[in-house]
């Protein structure tokens, strides 16, 4: 049975350290796909000027590419090639067969919730990721079938909590009633947090109800 596991790493991180040289510019990871040896991120990063950004990117010492596959008003997605592989865990993370279901990033804190296809999977992944020196915690584990009862349609704790809280404060009322800065501050993480986990959560939601197993 499948296990999803809520780990925090911080410090010494990859992605930590985009972030600093970044301190103004939330990146949220999307999603991890491998590439042959290495693997390669998918990541949001969330501007309304994205090219400066994506200059500053080209130019770090750990970034061989960065393309840009989508853009919005205020934010644009981006896979990124290494140029050498920077972290295990985004290897372990494939390597495992682990599903990316959210990752937050505060300043030089990020907070992944991994779905692992077993508990020997995930015992795996920390064993490496300590082996390999991350600054890698164990917060909590469940499983989902206790977190994923027919009214909870496939949502995540953390998801199915900033829903919650966002149908409670009215940010889903018009006029809204909460922006979602406001429902951030309320919740500890950004604004571009916020807006993630409810486009994730309203993700699943939708395919639990329009999608039949016939159709998957």
């Amino acid at each position: 049975m499948s296990v999803i596991a809520e780990i925090q790493v911080e410090g010494d991180f990859v992605l930590s350290e985009l972030l600093a040289e970044l301190p103004d510019v939330p990146i949220q990871l999307e999603r991890v796909i491998p590439a042959g040896e290495r693997t390669v991120p998918l990541i949001w990063i969330h501007t309304d000027e994205p090219e400066p950004v994506e200059q500053r990117l080209r130019e770090h010492r750990l970034i061989e590419s960065i393309t840009q596959l989508d853009v919005f008003e205020d934010r644009a997605l981006y896979r990124i090639e290494w140029a050498e592989e920077p972290d295990s865990i985004f290897t372990e993370i494939q390597s495992q067969r682990a599903d990316l279901l959210d990752a937050v990033g505060i300043g030089s804190t990020w907070t992944f919730e991994l779905r692992f296809p077993s508990h020997e999977a995930l015992s795996e992944f920390h064993a490496h990721c300590k082996e390999a020196g991350l600054p890698l915690s164990l917060n909590r584990t469940y499983r989902p079938s206790s977190a994923e009862s027919p009214t909870r349609y496939g949502l995540t704790d953390i998801q199915y909590d900033t829903l919650l809280v966002a149908l409670e404060e009215g940010y889903f009322t018009v006029p809204r009633e909460i922006t979602s800065k406001e429902l951030g501050t309320q919740l500890g993480v950004s604004d571009q947090a916020v807006t993630e986990r409810i486009r994730r959560g309203t993700t699943n939601i939708l395919s639990h109800i329009l999608v039949s197993p016939e159709d998957d």
